[in-house]
């Protein structure tokens, strides 16, 4: 019965619209008549009496009247109908989405069983005929179920009832799952992933996790699926930090089949895809892009793309999170379950150039559980002068180049420089904590390939080797007793640092004082960077922003710190060190 109703209204639509011209004839028709009777009236009362010329006029004027009104109840009839018409299909168009919605819904449950059986009999004992068998269910399943769900998600956005959540969640931990995810399908076709998000030290993002996520992966399985040979990148970049927002810059970009402007006008449409034969070849109903594209003006942002065909595709976009302060016990947690994921394992040398003796018992220490040897260097003079004289003697050279950027003898900046005039091709990330957008320019300017910024987590170290190192293995999932262990271990290790924390950094204040009455602003400001990053290493947040506020205040060569912020970082150093002397 409503499917007769619905077919019926493109034919009343019709017969509206031909009523309207053929209404519209006939109301120009009545006009003309109108005016030929005013003119036959006007000519006729020139001749007539003067009363009888009034009279002429009234009649004539009430008889237009009348046409007037006849004609608009004419022309007006058939655009109410339509206007009817059109409420009903409105009408129509919200039933069938809550239809659709309800039954996608029903339909994904029983299909969830479907793939959780599945996984639980592939859990147990059965041959490889069967087992093969139960891998193809829930593949297939799997599949449907995605169908299924983008079905879901797109009538929820014609519905208007998609809804979005507002709750803390962690950045590195959801593009880690990403990568989870597309990283069998890229490894299967040979194509390099490169991951990379900067860390928004202190804070946590607000929003919709499963969504953002969702939006991502939608991408990314897009970027993997038109991807043949070369590269896919994710990553996200900081643009603003404020009091209790920040904002990100996210972008997916591929080395894959590219489109022309015309296949990209159409590609947010629902049900298409770039071309007709795409779907054929690659698969998919073309729902992911415009279910991503609503998403992501849910949440405030737009959807940009640019791509050229046979070079590849870029999609981007920005959004605003509310953020939440993260205490130190919260930073310390993030960093313990980091180490949770599974890890790759590498085979080379890294030379790394930091002066401070706790960073670099930090970074070695990571370098060394995923099997790198690193060298180190306490400056970058006798960082370049290794490398130079590895050329000069044909030696091997490094694989790669951790560089601090504040160091005494010779900056990061100035060794990055002479480093790249000597055409090794070794590359060099900076490792420091300046990581603000426009410091990233500068690294860019002077030779350095990429940054990651201090303090950092495992999963933020191992996505910046993998740029530049093919894993040789992958360390599984550890076991529970495993997992207590490395805790432990850890735990440890922060003991270590807090002892080594004391030590280098019970004298610093003073130092830091006695040069800014000096007048040596350079050595105030490596001071204060040095107490930054060391209390960063140690997720002591509050320390690490105080010393940041004296550091930024002597980033000019001038001294523009003040009586109060010395107090803060005094007042946060003597609490961490009595905190830390108290416990070992």
């Amino acid at each position: 019965m409503n499917e007769k109703k619905d077919s019926e209204h493109p034919v009343k639509t019709k017969k509206n619209i031909s009523q309207i011209a053929i209404n519209v004839k006939i109301f120009t028709v009545i006009i003309i008549a109108a005016v030929i009777i005013s003119i036959i009236s006007f000519a006729a009362g020139m001749y007539l009496p003067e009363i009888y010329r009034s009279i002429t006029i009234i009649i004539t004027l009430a008889i237009n009247i009348t046409i007037a009104i006849i004609a608009a109840v004419i022309i007006k009839q058939p655009y109410i109908e339509v206007e009817n018409l059109k409420e009903s299909a409105e009408a129509m168009s919200e039933t069938k989405s809550t239809f659709l919605a309800s039954m996608s819904h029903e339909i994904r449950t029983p299909m969830n069983s479907i793939v959780g059986f599945a996984e639980l009999a592939m859990d147990g004992e059965t041959s490889l005929k069967t087992r093969d068998y139960l891998h193809k269910i829930k593949t297939n399943a799997q599949w449907m179920l995605q169908i299924i769900n983008d079905i879901l998600d797109i009538s929820k956005v014609e519905s208007g009832k998609m809804e979005l959540e507002n709750i803390p969640f962690d950045m590195q931990e959801l593009f880690s799952s990403c990568r989870t995810l597309i990283l069998p399908k890229a490894v299967e076709k040979g194509i390099t992933l490169y991951f990379y998000v900067e860390p928004s030290i202190g804070k946590r993002p607000l929003g919709d996790p499963t969504r953002l996520r969702q939006v991502l992966v939608n991408l990314l399985t897009n970027a993997v699926k038109f991807t043949n040979t070369g590269m896919v990148k994710l990553h996200a970049v900081l643009k603003g930090i404020h009091d209790k927002k920040i904002t990100m810059y996210f972008e997916v970009k591929d080395s894959g089949i590219g489109m022309s402007p015309e296949q990209i006008s159409s590609i947010f449409d629902p049900f298409k895809q770039a071309e007709a034969g795409t779907a054929r070849k690659y698969g998919g109903t073309g729902l992911g892009l415009s279910i991503t594209k609503n998403i992501v003006e849910l949440m405030g942002g737009k959807l940009h793309v640019e791509s050229s065909p046979g070079i590849g595709s870029r999609f981007s976009f920005e959004l605003n999170f509310d953020a939440l302060e993260l205490s130190d016990d919260e930073h310390f947690e993030e960093k313990v379950v980091f180490n949770e994921i599974e890890k790759p394992m590498f085979k080379g040398e890294v030379l790394l150039c930091e002066d401070n003796p706790m960073n670099q018992q930090v970074i070695c220490e990571h370098l060394k559980r995923v099997g790198l040897t690193a060298i180190v260097s306490d400056n970058g003079k006798s960082g370049y002068e290794m490398v130079k004289n590895r050329k000069e003697k044909g030696e091997k050279q490094y694989n790669l180049i951790f560089m601090d950027m504040h160091m005494p003898v010779m900056d990061g900046l100035e060794a990055s420089l002479k480093i790249m005039e000597l055409n090794t091709g070794v590359p060099i990330v900076a490792i420091t904590a300046n990581i603000m957008f426009n410091d990233r320019e500068i690294y860019v300017k002077n030779g350095i390939h990429d940054c990651v910024g201090k303090p950092f987590t495992s999963q933020e170290l191992w996505r910046c080797l993998m740029k530049y190192f093919t894993p040789v293995s992958y360390t599984p999932s550890d076991n529970e007793f495993e997992k207590a262990t490395k805790i432990e271990q850890d735990m440890e290790f922060q003991k270590e640092l807090q002892v080594m924390f004391v030590d280098d950094n019970k004298n610093k204040y003073s130092e830091l004082i006695a040069a800014l009455e000096s007048g040596d602003i350079t050595k105030a400001h490596r001071l204060a960077h040095g107490i930054k990053s060391n209390s960063g290493q140690i997720g002591k947040i509050m320390l690490r922003n105080a010393a940041a506020n004296v550091e930024y205040n002597l980033k000019t060569g001038k001294n523009l710190v003040t009586g109060e912020q010395l107090k803060i970082l005094k007042t946060e150093l003597d609490m961490v060190l009595n905190d830390f002397i108290s416990k070992n």
